[in-house]
């Protein structure tokens, strides 16, 4: 299954070419992985990474821990008990 055209433009302008490689390549590992995971999933770790190799690394440990931490992260404002759904992941970025 390959990445849809929103995330791979993303990782384009978010990351170094010699990360994208291999940012490119553990999406699509993990895409393979996690079958049942959706785009939206990917989406939120790329948005979290904020083109950085580390906090996509991160980002990718949450989804693997509790995909829904993740979401959350990402689509809302914060854990402040009053959380504020401002993102949705469910639609490709926009470029």
């Amino acid at each position: 299954m390959a990445l849809p055209e929103d995330i791979i433009a993303k990782v384009r302008r978010d990351f170094s070419e010699d990360e994208e490689i291999s940012i490119l390549q553990m999406l699509s590992e993990y895409q393979q992985l996690q079958p049942e995971q959706s785009a939206r999933i990917l989406r939120c770790i790329v948005f979290l990474a904020h083109g950085s190799f580390d906090k996509f690394a991160e980002a990718v440990k949450l989804a693997q821990l509790d995909w829904r931490d993740l979401i959350v992260s990402a689509e809302y404002d914060g854990w402040s008990g009053e959380e504020h759904h401002v993102r949705n992941f469910n639609t490709p970025f926009v470029a």
